[in-house]
């Protein structure tokens, strides 16, 4: 059976590549020109592995497939993910590698989902970003002629021209991160840099200081002595990371790292925001880390008089800042316990903060 994909407009269309990689706006148009050359109805580029919602690039007649794909989470039911082994081998699947035409009369990501947009047989280009496996897929609809071997073999020659462009634009995001990384040091300021998964993909000189026994790098995740504020930033970085991170309180919420014998350091994290540089590039985040010991505590009488706190509750607010622990402020004021742990509450509330390390955050961000 002859191939419905034309050669020299595939050409063409792997020329416009390198053009996307350094103009991220042409993606559009390339992938655009790679479905007319494939005889596809549509092209869109994702990982294999880690699925996000903003972290695909997709021909415009694609994006309202995605938008159920992801809300109704066929991303976990995408029947096409058993033929991800052939494809880390063979470079290329087309969908008879995946399912029977029986399958594709019964299994209900083909007759649920696909079938609603009209869609049925696809072929997946892998390649990759640095340690990113990715895909580019070419859709086709129901009524289209399925891929075949004759296109597999010419498809697979797209891998290596892709892998390039995918190659450039990490090299350019990189390049983008270094110059982050050493602005923020030349400024003063401790940052880390994380993927996706929250593991730690650059540091700057001023961030390698702050580590200690009590703040380390293990298996290239944050952590603290406390198991509870390293899961505390596992959740802030998956709130900021997240799709909807207006919405999770987590991310308005900076982390705090105590340390023993030394003030605690603050962590706020920011999503690097931007496809493809999401797509492709090793960093999805930035946290700027800073420590109290460098931040002078606010006045008590300032303290007073913006929040209305009594004596006592502005000793409790300033060791409180301290990263003193409620336990440790009833030792240190000779208090309970209990009166202690009650006196953070009334400075949490009159302060508006829910957290110790939103009060901390509050109170250090102070003109004195």
């Amino acid at each position: 059976m002859a191939t419905r994909i034309d050669i020299a407009e595939l050409e063409q269309a792997l020329d416009g590549l390198l053009e996307s990689a350094l103009v991220p706006e042409s993606w559009e148009r390339t992938l655009g020109h790679i479905s007319r050359a494939t005889g596809s109805a549509g092209t869109h580029i994702m990982p294999v592995r880690g699925k996000f919602p903003s972290g695909f690039l997709s021909t415009p007649n694609l994006l309202e497939a995605f938008q159920v794909y992801f809300n109704e989470e066929w991303y976990k039911r995408d029947y096409r993910e058993r033929g991800l082994a052939v494809a880390m081998t063979k470079g290329v699947i087309i969908e008879h590698d995946i399912a029977s035409d029986d399958e594709f009369n019964h299994q209900i990501f083909y007759t649920e989902f696909l079938a609603r947009f009209g869609f049925r047989y696809s072929a997946m280009v892998g390649f990759t970003a640095g340690d990113t496996m990715l895909s580019l897929n070419l859709q086709r609809r129901i009524n289209d002629q399925p891929f075949d071997r004759d296109d597999e073999r010419l498809l697979v020659k797209m891998q290596s021209r892709l892998t390039a462009a995918a190659e450039i634009i990490r090299a350019l995001h990189v390049a983008k991160i270094d110059s982050m990384s050493e602005a923020f040091e030349f400024a003063g300021t401790a940052v880390v840099f994380f993927d996706r998964a929250g593991r730690i993909t650059r540091l700057n000189q001023r961030a390698e200081k702050l580590l200690d026994g009590s703040v380390r790098i293990l298996d290239r995740e944050l952590v603290a002595l406390s198991q509870e504020e390293t899961g505390l930033l596992r959740r802030h970085l998956q709130a900021v990371l997240s799709k909807e991170p207006f919405a999770n309180p987590a991310v308005a919420t900076p982390v705090l790292f105590s340390r023993p014998g030394k003030a605690p350091l603050v962590i706020r994290a920011q999503r690097l925001n931007g496809v493809p540089a999401e797509l492709f590039s090793h960093s999805a985040a930035v946290a700027i880390v800073t420590d109290l010991a460098e931040r002078a505590t606010p006045d008590r009488d300032l303290l007073r008089r913006l929040f209305a706190l009594t004596p006592q509750e502005t000793t409790v607010a300033r060791l409180l800042m301290d990263g003193s622990s409620p336990r440790q402020i009833a030792e240190i004021s000779g208090l309970t316990y209990e009166t202690a742990r009650g006196y953070v509450k009334k400075v949490l509330a009159k302060t508006g903060t829910q957290r110790q390390s939103q009060l901390i955050s509050l109170l250090s961000s102070l003109k004195i």
